[in-house]
């Protein structure tokens, strides 16, 4: 039996290996509702590690399945997804994705509720982003990866940040800001 062209052969070893470890998704914290960004990343890599991200995306749909082994297959595989989707949400959460008919639904619904591509969330997230400030006695690096995180929301949601470059306060010693730079010339803005 040759190899299906929506869901290529897989290796055997592999999904038993698969069977027999601990799930993945008790490693991750389930999702409360305040950390979307961050816990939608890890799903995504569960999902990927399981070979089950295709039919959660929607790169793969039921109608690309021609065969009647195919639809099977993406049916088994998107009821999977869904299953793991859910098991890593508190209880709070679900009601979100309780109705939803399959992996890709139910992903759809947690990313047009906390990924709003709306005006006023939009706003939200830039003014976050430009008025997040370093307390003294703070890491440097938690810091830089909190800006990070807030210029990948910004991304997700259609509003992507400028470009963020240090450039020093007049009049301060060694200590440095963040500026933000648009396309005009970095050396303008000191």
């Amino acid at each position: 039996m040759s190899p299906s062209p929506v869901f290529p052969a897989q290796d055997p070893d592999y999904a038993f290996a698969m069977d027999a470890t601990p799930t993945a998704t008790a490693r991750i914290n389930k999702f409360n509702g305040t950390n979307f960004h961050t816990w939608k990343f890890k799903m995504q890599m569960v999902l990927e590690e399981r070979e089950l991200w295709e039919v959660t995306s929607g790169e793969v749909k039921l109608e690309h399945c021609t065969t009647t082994a195919d639809q099977a297959m993406f049916k088994r595989k998107s009821r999977k997804a869904l299953a793991i989707i859910c098991l890593a949400m508190e209880d709070s959460q679900l009601p979100l994705v309780r109705s939803a008919k399959d992996a890709h639904d139910a992903w759809s619904r947690l990313e047009g509720h906390f990924e709003k591509k709306s005006l006023a969330n939009k706003l939200f997230l830039r003014r976050r982003f430009f008025t997040t400030m370093m307390d003294e006695g703070d890491d440097v690096l938690e810091h830089i990866n909190k800006l990070k995180t807030l210029a990948e929301q910004l991304d997700a949601v259609g509003a992507p940040s400028e470009r963020v470059v240090p450039v020093p306060d007049h009049g301060v010693g060694v200590e440095s800001r963040l500026a933000v730079v648009g396309t005009r010339d970095v050396s303008a803005a000191a």
